[in-house]
């Protein structure tokens, strides 16, 4: 064996193992990457689907209690207060934060303010209702209310005796209406004040019958009011029907 000869051979082993090993290692990589790959578009997958799930579960929520806020201000309205009775919406008045109070003294006509027991937190240009002996007199205040005291807008026009009751009536209507963008959504008005009840919607339909389970549009003949509320996303749909007391 020529000098050298062993020295070269070991040399040239060397180059051949330190190249196959690279190659294997730009495999393995390549081989990592795509499963790297797919399970980034895994997790991208199931957070989408994770993301989608919790809209769902918030629309829901929404709707749901969006429904029983609506439930809860036609039951305090009664079957007399309904003032509008449309296919996309319904108004009617009532006493939503149950304000009351009693006359302490006889109003002659004429007279614009009434003495009452506690006028505390009744806000001026509200509408008020006194009643006694099964008669009722709607007015508005001119101011907010006082202690002892309630100043109208106008003179009465008729007499009201002391130990009349005295309400105020908030103006109630729900509806359904397109933003800007296109979308439909259920509202909730109240003294002219809007806000959204339940957003992205596809339907709000309102139907109204009679004691004898009739549809009406009279709004002094209904007894029960239907709510359907159909959401845009996968056609989530919510009925409530709502008995009006007498």
């Amino acid at each position: 064996m020529r000098p050298g000869q062993h020295t070269r051979g070991r040399h040239h082993r060397v180059r051949t193992e330190a190249g196959t090993s690279l190659i294997e290692l730009i495999i393995a990589m390549a081989a990592g990457l795509v499963v790297l790959g797919a399970t980034l578009q895994a997790l991208s997958y199931f957070q989408q689907q994770f993301m989608r799930q919790q809209r769902e579960a918030a629309q829901q929520q929404d709707l749901r209690l969006g429904l029983e806020v609506l439930e809860q201000e036609l039951r305090l309205a009664g079957s007399s207060s309904l003032t509008l009775t449309a296919t996309d919406s319904v108004a009617f008045s009532a006493n939503l934060h149950a304000l009351s109070t009693t006359l302490t003294a006889a109003a002659a006509i004429g007279q614009m303010a009434l003495s009452v027991e506690d006028g505390q937190g009744w806000d001026d240009r509200k509408t008020i209702v006194a009643c006694w002996a099964e008669r009722c007199e709607t007015l508005v205040l001119a101011r907010d209310g006082q202690r002892y005291l309630l100043t109208m807008t106008q003179p009465l026009t008729v007499a009201i005796p002391s130990g009349a009751s005295v309400s105020l009536l908030n103006r109630v209507r729900y509806y359904s209406r397109r933003d800007e963008q296109g979308v439909l959504r259920l509202l909730r008005q109240v003294d002219g004040g809007a806000s959204v009840l339940v957003g992205d919607i596809r339907e709000a339909r309102f139907s109204y019958w009679n004691e004898m389970g009739q549809a009406v549009t009279e709004p002094a003949l209904v007894k029960l009011v239907v709510v359907e509320v159909t959401m845009s996303d996968r056609g989530i749909r919510a009925v409530r029907e709502i008995s009006l007391r007498t």
